[in-house]
């Protein structure tokens, strides 16, 4: 489904030039569940930001099903993505409701709301959540919400990026089995993007390990480990 080649991207000029990520190249096939991990500042972020059409590239390509995207509409309909500040990603002085319908716009009033109403349960919230404002829920409630968002439009592929890093390990756990039934109800693929190895290492059939802007390793789960050939791969997930 997306073909990332050969993707590099720096910021900067001259003696202040700095790569950023470094001929990057991976895959997601169909209702994978794919996991990228690295440190603080490996890369992982402005990858999934590239992925997204948010930020431009300086060399390499994006293919969707194997097509570079050009229209966005058609794009953002089929890649959505949830970032890590479930606030900042919200409207402050929008209700739930007036930020669920707005990916929705081109559905009929009720229509829109049956089917608002419906999704609810696929993200763990009420209808009494939906007369809320931002600053009214918790942050695993907030995220919620963004997922809700990102999913209402039936994308193909949802790019999580540290969706779950600010909030404690109930509410963590809780997410991430969401996200795998999600995987399981619907076939979306899934690329989470995450420094926490445990959540990856508990959610995705597939990793790559990222460090200083370059993949260093990659590989499948196979009776429910991973096994890898870089030592930096190996100590992270020792």
């Amino acid at each position: 489904m997306l073909q990332v080649e050969r993707l590099s991207k720096s910021y900067g000029r001259g003696k202040h030039k700095k790569e950023v990520l470094r001929k990057i190249s991976l895959n997601v096939a169909d209702g994978e569940l794919v996991g990228i991990v690295g440190e603080s500042g490996s890369g992982k972020s402005t990858l999934a930001r590239i992925i997204m059409q948010l930020e431009h590239c300086d060399e390499g390509e994006i293919l969707f099903h194997g097509k570079r995207p050009v229209d966005l509409y058609s794009y953002y309909s089929n890649c959505q993505i949830v970032f890590q500040h479930a606030s900042s990603a919200l409207n402050p002085s929008w209700t739930v409701m007036e930020i669920l319908r707005e990916p929705l716009r081109s559905m009929k009033g009720t229509d829109r709301d049956a089917y608002i109403f419906k999704m609810l349960d696929k993200v763990q919230l009420s209808k009494s959540h939906v007369s809320r404002r931002p600053s009214e829920l918790s942050g695993g409630e907030r995220q919620r919400v963004n997922v809700l968002r990102s999913i209402l439009v039936q994308p193909k592929l949802l790019i999580c990026d540290e969706i779950v890093s600010n909030l404690d390990r109930l509410i963590q756990k809780e997410i991430v089995d969401m996200i795998r039934q999600l995987n399981e109800d619907t076939g979306m693929a899934i690329l989470f993007i995450s420094h926490d190895l445990r959540v990856v290492n508990y959610l995705c059939d597939r990793v790559y390990v990222m460090k200083s802007g370059q993949i260093v390793d990659e590989s499948k789960k196979q009776e429910g480990k991973f096994s890898f050939t870089d030592q930096y791969a190996k100590k992270l997930f020792a």
